[in-house]
């Protein structure tokens, strides 16, 4: 999978969020999502919500490394600081 195939499934699954996804080294992929959905659940949580639409393609060997960023919008907006 490239990073756009990677962003298309994510942004059918959360039409709701903000989605990036960065490809820092050839295979690796680092998934930004930004969502009120995310809301209150602890960070795995937020990272396994992340990752289900792309799992067949992990299970499969179509996708090895992705790392995962999921933020609400007031946490996103806050950073740096």
């Amino acid at each position: 999978m490239n990073a756009d195939e990677i962003r298309a499934r994510l942004a059918g699954s959360f039409e709701d969020c903000e989605v990036t996804v960065e490809e820092p080294a050839p295979g690796k992929f680092l998934v930004t999502l930004v969502g009120e959905r995310f809301e209150g659940l602890p960070r795995v949580k937020r990272e396994l919500q992340a990752g289900a639409p792309l799992r067949d393609a992990i299970l499969e060997g179509r996708l090895h490394a992705v790392s995962y960023k999921v933020h609400t919008p007031a946490e996103w907006s806050g950073r740096g600081r």
